[in-house]
């Protein structure tokens, strides 16, 4: 079986190199594609078979046109299959789910239930040539916020200052210094502190939402292809 990923920066070059791996392990043939643009869904029609599975991650959404629903609803024509979680691919997931689109993940369920429903919680600037992330999406800060409440490491003000704190900064100028220092300036001392060792460059991918819900999304598809 084959499967197709659009990915940019929800997933690091040593993440990707771990699912390729994995993927040659079971026998799956994993393609993997930049972020996601208008027209790229109706360009993989005459390009692959109906039995590729596509999983769409990553998408851009001001640098270029984003994909649309209706070349969605044009895929998936056939029997097609197609799914998304972690960012771009999350919001595509949640709104054609009732056409026929898969999603995957907390970030999906999140604007699903309603808990998060602005498009830019998933954005944040990168590095154009590496695809690293520069700053940090609204809706990490708000699952970091959410885990560290949940194991009462922060109590619930502290909490929701976090949040608040992150959702005052501009998208294009999140980066982990702006929040520590932001943090450093509104919260009490535990939590500042708290935040700082969590914003850390070595800490920061082992609580990415976006990050975890990319790679649980492709070993789920993985698996699914065998």
């Amino acid at each position: 079986m084959k499967l197709l990923t659009y990915v940019g920066t929800s997933l690091r070059p040593a993440d990707l190199d771990g699912l390729r791996a994995h993927a040659a392990e079971a026998g799956v043939d994993l393609s993997v594609r930049p972020p996601i643009v208008r027209r790229d869904l109706l360009s993989l029609v005459d390009e692959v078979g109906p039995d590729t599975r596509v999983l769409m991650l990553d998408g851009e959404f001001g640098q270029q046109l984003s994909v649309s629903v209706t070349e969605i609803r044009e895929y998936l024509r056939g029997g097609r299959y197609l799914a998304g979680g972690s960012s771009m691919g999350a919001l595509r997931a949640v709104e054609c789910r009732t056409i026929g689109m898969h999603a995957h993940g907390w970030v999906a369920a999140s604007y699903l239930d309603g808990s998060v429903n602005a498009d830019d919680e998933v954005a944040l600037l990168y590095d154009p040539d590496s695809l690293e992330p520069v700053t940090v999406p609204l809706v990490n800060v708000r699952w970091l916020a959410h885990v560290l409440e949940s194991e009462g490491e922060l109590g619930h003000a502290d909490a929701a200052e976090l949040f608040a704190l992150a959702a005052g900064i501009h998208y294009r100028a999140r980066t982990p210094a702006a929040l520590v220092r932001a943090s450093a300036a509104r919260l009490p001392r535990h939590a500042a502190d708290l935040s700082a060792e969590y914003l850390a460059p070595d800490r920061i991918d082992s609580w990415d939402r976006k990050r975890l819900d990319g790679l649980a999304a492709v070993r789920d598809e993985i698996a699914a292809s065998r």
